[in-house]
């Protein structure tokens, strides 16, 4: 019989939940300001709205436990609260119609309001990201510089070209000359082995070095008289070309780097070698013929090496060869792109600086990040309800600066990605409106493993479903109505940061598939939580990852109770388990996806703030 009832109970349940009553308007309340999820600096806000569908002469608002002004002519109301003065707290305004005959509440509405200054929707982050490249980070890039130059001196000594023509090598008497020689360049045409970049960071600007090996030189001496003729091999094991190099925020395009070669490269050779390769040239003031070839051809090859690789325009738009590939190579380290679309959002990062040090290159972006609603490349496909907000949580932060090693563990790294409160806002704004947060629990762990959720799950902090079937599926819905946000300020456990989670709408629903959607609605309530936002990067993914932790100051508020339950008692007993249930938001947070570098892999060596920035610090690995 206890059974039977109970199907009763919940065959009847959707229409009790659902309340209606046939050709009545049930009471109403609107907070028409301030808007929610707004930001304020104010010490006061000014909270407006309305009521409808009942005796205004009988019925009063009040917000925060405090009586509005009523206005009882058109239901219009209105009053000041007080905002804390600390920046990023959640202030909520908690509003209730009451009627003043029976002291029955009949209708809730709340709103928060954030204590701060605030991003507007499609602003820049100003000072917003960094990126930097130390000196070993720099060290894997010299490859990919070198293959974006090409150095040919085939083309600096064409074979045929004269050296030396018609030099009186046997001198006779009378000043008369028995022999003569001509010095042509012959096969093969002049080659090196290779060539290398060194590119290191200095005060103010980047030192390209380029390193040529074995250049030869093949040389034809043609004899008249009683010169003979013979072959001569003219080699340099190296020779170095000196660069010094600019870097730019691009004036055209503000994402990539502008690299200008300061003044014309120095070209300077270890000493050539000579090796004859044919006949026999050992005829007296032979020493003086090759100083003399040597005297002709090291300033050819220097200066056919300088218009190779000089700046074809001086402070035009033209580059040099190696300013054009270290612009290249720079144009290859991006972040926006990859982490835009593996989020779906769309993420600016025009530069502001760029800054050399003897430690290496920091690129300075400002950020925008924004959330395009659809289906198309670029869009993310946001689950209906998701909300359109106006604005994300500003922190005021100075740019990092960057040295050799990590702040925390004095360690050294090749490359670090570092992002402002503000840009992480930004971020965090763009995903809750692309869906990020929005789930269904169908299942939970209550400290015995996971389970479903039932009534008779749920019946410990709703003991009204109690008398339900025990079995009846439940549903819990979990939706973000405002971004969550970092405030700046390390987590109350320690954590790398802490995040606040303004008016997170949990929603208690009947699951058993005949109430789709919000019918079936049990309960509705809203979170306001402070807590600990951990970082780790994974290697094998190439993510950062998140962790939520040590949950404090949750706040619950309920704004609709349709089965009559004790909210006090409920309260009591979700503060008692909500902090363990609602680390798991950690995963619901995501990952952030940090792309490969010229096909190579990121391995983390800290994730620590750097200044006030969180910063991952990584190297180069295949």
């Amino acid at each position: 019989m206890q059974r039977i009832v109970r199907r009763a109970l919940v065959a009847l349940a959707p229409a009790l939940l659902l309340g209606a009553v046939c050709g009545q308007q049930p009471p109403n309340l609107t907070i028409t300001s301030p808007a929610h999820g707004s930001f304020s600096t104010a010490a006061n806000v000014t909270v407006t709205g309305t009521i409808a569908n009942v005796n205004f002469a009988n019925h009063q608002v009040v917000v925060n436990g405090v009586p509005a002004s009523l206005n009882t002519t058109n239901g219009t109301w209105s009053i000041s609260a007080p905002i804390s003065p600390t920046t990023g707290t959640i202030n909520p305004m908690y509003a209730e119609l009451r009627s003043t005959v029976s002291g029955v509440v009949l209708k809730r509405r709340r709103i928060v309001v954030i204590s701060g200054q605030s991003v507007a929707d499609g602003a820049f982050s100003l000072n917003g990201v960094a990126l930097r490249i130390n000196d070993t980070g720099l060290n894997t890039l010299e490859p990919l510089i070198a293959s974006g130059v090409s150095i040919n001196p085939a083309t600096l000594l064409p074979v045929g070209s004269v050296v030396v023509s018609n030099y009186c090598a046997i001198g006779g008497p009378f000043g008369s000359c028995l022999g003569r020689i001509t010095a042509r360049v012959a096969n093969p045409p002049p080659s090196i082995s290779g060539f290398a970049i060194d590119a290191d960071s200095m005060t103010n600007f980047v030192a390209g070095d380029v390193d040529v090996f074995n250049l030869r030189i093949d040389l034809n001496l043609e004899g008249s008289g009683i010169a003979p003729s013979c072959g001569l091999r003219l080699t340099a094991s190296n020779t170095q070309i000196l660069g010094d190099y600019a870097l730019l925020p691009d004036t055209v395009d503000a994402s990539n780097v502008n690299v200008n070669q300061i003044g014309n490269p120095v070209v300077s050779f270890s000493n050539f070698n000579q090796q004859f390769t044919s006949g026999l040239c050992d005829f007296p003031l032979i020493g003086d013929l090759i100083q003399l070839i040597v005297g002709n051809v090291e300033p050819t090859v220097v200066s056919g090496f300088q218009s190779a690789l000089a700046d074809p325009d001086g402070g035009g738009p033209l580059d040099s060869p190696v300013a054009d590939a270290i612009e290249t190579a720079l144009a290859n380290i991006t972040i926006t792109g990859p982490i835009g679309d593996a989020l779906a959002v769309n993420f600016e990062s025009p530069l502001f600086d760029v800054a050399e040090d003897t430690a290496g290159i920091t690129l300075g972006s400002d950020a925008r990040i924004t959330a395009e609603i659809g289906t198309g490349v670029g869009q993310c496909d946001a689950p209906a309800g998701s909300p359109d907000l106006p604005a994300s949580y500003h922190v005021t932060e100075a740019f990092p600066p960057f040295g050799a090693t990590t702040p925390v563990g004095g360690l050294p790294y090749g490359l670090a990605v570092s992002i402002s409160t503000s840009a992480f806002n930004q971020l965090l704004k763009a995903q809750i409106e692309c869906g990020l947060l929005r789930t269904s629990i169908t299942e939970i762990d209550l400290g015995s493993g996971l389970g479903p959720v039932t009534a008779g799950t749920l019946s410990l902090f709703l003991p009204t479903l109690a008398t339900w079937d025990p079995d009846l599926p439940m549903r819990l819905d979990l939706e973000p109505t405002v971004a969550p946000y970092l405030t700046g300020a390390t987590g109350p456990g320690g954590e790398i940061a802490e995040i606040r989670i303004p008016q997170l709408e949990l929603e208690v629903h009947i699951n058993d598939g005949a109430h789709p959607g919000n019918t079936g609605l049990v309960m509705r309530g809203a979170l306001d939580m402070r807590a600990g936002l951990g970082l780790t990067f994974d290697n094998l993914t190439s993510q950062l990852a998140f962790s939520v932790s040590s949950v404090t100051d949750l706040n619950i508020a309920f704004l609709q109770n349709n089965v009559s339950a004790n909210e006090a008692q409920v309260a009591t007993v979700l503060n008692f388990l909500l902090p363990d249930v609602l680390p798991a938001l950690g995963d619901g947070l995501g990952a952030f996806p940090l792309p490969e570098f010229f096909g190579l892999s990121l391995q983390g060596v800290e994730v620590s703030r750097n200044g006030q920035f969180l910063t991952l610090f990584a190297n180069l690995a295949p």
